[in-house]
């Protein structure tokens, strides 16, 4: 048998081979119910995962997890290509995680940075009102109105700032868009509007809160303003720590950017 034989023998025998692996992939894919372009997709995507060397264990994982989000994208008429684009661009994808996604993934819940923006207000405030009136003892007086620096108005103040600018920390971050899937920062347009208009808010909230009589709004003592408003920060840090709060009003910036460079670096060993 001469080379040339031998060398169409071996290409022969080597598309057997390849159009017999595809038949036992599809045979398998047939059981998932996907549809015949889905099929194809998964089949481009495993060629293409193997070409990029990755696992077979984390390979097997990437296929599952993107067959359910094909079944569960054709519930909804959605094709692989809308979900994923192309195999090459979904692969490039996963290799190149998206910062958006991740950075959603580390956000902290509303409730937490509520609680956080409320209490550094309250800090913020009655270290204030202490050191006013610790430089101004007459601030303290009962013959004055006590107005924004008493009690009650601090308490309304620091609850509300901390409901209000919680919820702009939510509009600061990404979100996952519900019909597309894929993660997306709101507008800076939109996002200034709402700052402004919450920050409005909060400006009427403290005026309002201002008029409200000395008997039912009392002024601690100046050292119990500076006593609170240290307790109430060392509470606020413990807190941060304990619960990890991040892209908050007041947030640890650092410990978002080390958050996100652990999951990106978790997702890229994925490869």
């Amino acid at each position: 048998m001469s080379d040339n034989q031998r060398n169409a023998a071996a290409g022969q025998r080597q598309k057997q081979y390849a159009q017999k692996v595809k038949t036992e992939q599809q045979n398998t894919l047939n059981s998932h119910g996907l549809t015949r372009k889905n099929e194809d997709f998964i089949y481009q995507l495993n060629k293409q995962l193997i070409a990029h060397g990755m696992h077979d264990d984390t390979k097997q994982e990437v296929l599952d997890d993107t067959i359910q989000q094909l079944k569960e994208g054709q519930k909804k008429g959605q094709t692989a290509k809308q979900l994923f684009g192309t195999p090459t661009a979904y692969v490039y994808k996963l290799g190149h995680p998206d910062r958006n996604k991740i950075a959603a993934a580390n956000n902290s819940p509303y409730y937490l940075l509520a609680l956080d923006n409320g209490l550094m207000f309250f800090a913020i405030f009655a270290f204030m009102f202490g050191l006013l009136a610790v430089m101004n003892p007459g601030s303290v007086s009962p013959k004055y109105h006590y107005g924004s620096s008493g009690l009650t108005a601090l308490i309304i103040v620091a609850v509300t700032g901390g409901l209000l600018f919680g919820y702009i920390s939510t509009l600061m971050q990404p979100y996952k868009d519900p019909e597309t899937g894929e993660y997306k920062n709101r507008s800076w347009i939109f996002r200034i509007i709402m700052i402004t208009l919450t920050f409005l808010a909060w400006i009427g909230i403290y005026m309002f809160v201002s008029l409200l009589p000395n008997s039912i709004n009392p002024q601690p003592s100046k050292w119990s303003y500076l006593v609170m408003a240290v307790v109430v920060f060392a509470i606020d840090l413990w807190l941060r720590a304990h619960f990890h709060i991040v892209n908050n009003v007041f947030g640890d910036s650092r410990r978002a950017r080390q958050r996100e460079q652990r999951e990106r670096q978790r997702q890229q060993s994925r490869k």
